[in-house]
């Protein structure tokens, strides 16, 4: 979703190739069975930043890299944290359940939208979500976390702290034009609130992360997601 967002908001065409995560041999030429992986002509790379730097030094137009080192440098702080804080924190919520019942559904829901993608057995689509709960690097990367911080306090925090990255500027790092920091963060914080989870989301009930969410939305597809819109069950708030 990142990738796609990078994508669209440079305006560059491209072909989404989904990858089946039970047998992923569409990118077995990387050597690795995750995703994202996108190539250009003959190259290739893999990871979503790398792959918004490279997009950057290709294609010029719509910079998301700022305009000096000291911005190019603040965006990026700010990607390794929606990394490391942002995303890891939502795969948390993947292995430490709050509400069982809630965590199945959300766990369907995504299933669901792999599996329109790339057609999973109905057996995989129900177990998925107690998968992805057991799902090795997922749990690795948890396992890094504060994990004697409680969940809802986690959540409060992720959400102060975008709020100073947001700083006094329209977006991340108080930069007036889009950056890789922004199309990092926007489908984590939106993607669950779109696609109908059930779920408590601090972040999206603080009015400023809400006109952000505005400002970036205004410059990508109405649908931002890698689904089909059918599988896009709410509005932006």
């Amino acid at each position: 979703m990142k990738v796609a967002c990078f994508l669209n908001y440079k305006q560059l065409p491209y072909t989404f190739v989904p990858v089946n995560p039970v047998d992923p041999k569409r990118i077995k030429f990387t050597g690795q069975r995750q995703v994202p992986v996108l190539t250009i002509g003959d190259e290739w790379r893999k990871d979503s930043t790398p792959i918004g730097v490279w997009l950057n030094d290709r294609f010029a137009d719509r910079n998301i890299l700022g305009h000096s080192d000291e911005a190019a440098d603040k965006i990026m702080e700010i990607d390794r944290w929606v990394s490391d804080q942002l995303i890891v924190g939502r795969f948390r919520h993947a292995v430490e359940w709050e509400n069982t019942w809630d965590s199945i559904r959300n766990g369907w829901k995504l299933a669901r939208a792999v599996s329109n993608a790339t057609p999973l057995k109905a057996y995989i689509r129900f177990i998925w979500p107690f998968a992805v709960r057991r799902a090795g690097f997922i749990v690795d990367m948890v396992n890094d976390l504060d994990l004697q911080e409680h969940i809802a306090d986690m959540r409060q925090r992720h959400c102060d702290e975008f709020v100073t990255y947001l700083g006094d500027g329209p977006f991340l790092g108080g930069e007036e034009c889009i950056s890789l920091a922004d199309l990092s963060a926007y489908p984590t914080i939106v993607s669950g609130h779109l696609m109908g989870m059930h779920a408590d989301s601090t972040i999206l009930k603080n009015e400023r992360v809400l006109e952000w969410c505005r400002r970036v939305q205004a410059e990508l597809p109405k649908n931002p997601l890698l689904v089909p819109d059918e599988l896009i069950e709410r509005p932006l708030l």
